[in-house]
């Protein structure tokens, strides 16, 4: 390329200046040439001192770039992100994650492979000791040699550490958009980001989010990879791993999964959903958080003609 920037790292963030001053300190610290690399920084509507951290960093990382934009949801800064990038490949991170030391020379040497269309790594809880075996036994759910809490949403591979190199192809269910690099001809492809994160009082507009790219990457077969050593540290902290926190997200996952049922399939399959939602009830005895989550998108769905129409919107640019 002309410019010669190979990798572009995009970061939607909102009022969270600490933690992505933490971020943008591990990305300055990785052994890279400057000159293949960009950041660019998606301010969500921040009114705190983000524009203040990201102006600092804008000084110290050579290709360091901010954009404001407070149209409310994670699928702004993340298509933003998209169409300012300069690179053939696009990563996303969380602005609440850590990476590990050689996290940009493990994706481009990664992405040598031209079949590869995607790459992640592990999402490891920076505090592990908030993490205990009560926790664990109630949430967390291990697949072959991963562990997966996606209410928290982390995973890892048993024994990963820093000098870890393992390599694997892409284990279902781990494509995490905290810590995601795909080419960015598959992003063109399958029409960016569908809506995520949104403030509380517009969650009946969240959607699936980057489940949606991985999804259109595995019908079309495409090459996913894992590289523990393009893992990262999640910040979470107490209040993450609380009951009600907990119940919040699986209500948000709720959301997404009947928003997938139905931009795929329509009413229908949505009302067929009732079905099994009534079962999931008398199983446990109690409405589940996902099951509320499912209820209230698709009492929206019913009633107001602008969710209808949101949730069938060709793309979210």
């Amino acid at each position: 390329m002309k410019n010669g920037i190979i990798l572009s790292i995009v970061i939607p963030t909102k009022n969270r200046s600490g933690l992505l001053k933490t971020l943008l300190e591990s990305i300055e610290k990785q052994k890279a040439d400057e000159d293949v690399f960009e950041v660019l920084i998606i301010d969500n509507g921040s009114t705190d001192s983000t524009k203040d951290v990201a102006e600092e960093y804008r000084k110290r990382i050579k290709n360091c770039r901010y954009f404001y934009d407070a149209r409310p949801g994670l699928h702004v800064g993340r298509n933003r992100g998209l169409k300012e990038s300069r690179g053939e490949l696009v990563g996303y991170l969380d602005d609440d994650v850590i990476l590990f030391p050689h996290w940009i020379p493990t994706v481009l040497t990664a992405f040598d492979d031209k079949e590869v269309m995607h790459v992640g790594g592990s999402v490891v809880p920076y505090d592990m000791s908030l993490i205990t075996r009560e926790f664990m036994s109630e949430h967390a759910v291990k697949k072959g040699s991963y562990q997966f809490i996606y209410s928290i949403s982390c995973f890892w591979e048993i024994g990963i550490s820093e000098d870890d190199t393992r390599i694997h192809k892409t284990e279902s269910g781990s494509f995490f958009g905290g810590n995601s690099v795909y080419r960015k001809s598959v992003l063109r492809a399958c029409r960016g980001f569908h809506p995520d994160g949104m403030p509380d009082n517009l969650l009946m507009y969240r959607g699936d989010g980057e489940t949606y790219v991985a999804r259109f990457i595995r019908e079309h077969k495409m090459k996913s990879m894992y590289y523990a050593q393009a893992s990262v540290y999640h910040m979470i902290d107490v209040g993450r791993v609380s009951d009600s926190y907990i119940h919040y997200m699986y209500f948000r996952n709720g959301i997404s999964g009947m928003y997938t049922c139905l931009r795929e399939n329509g009413i229908k399959d949505g009302i067929k959903r009732i079905g099994n939602i009534l079962s999931d009830i008398m199983c446990e005895g109690k409405i589940t958080g996902r099951t509320q989550g499912e209820l209230y998108l698709l009492f929206y769905y019913i009633f107001y003609k602008r969710i209808r129409q949101w949730v069938h919107k060709r793309d979210y640019f």
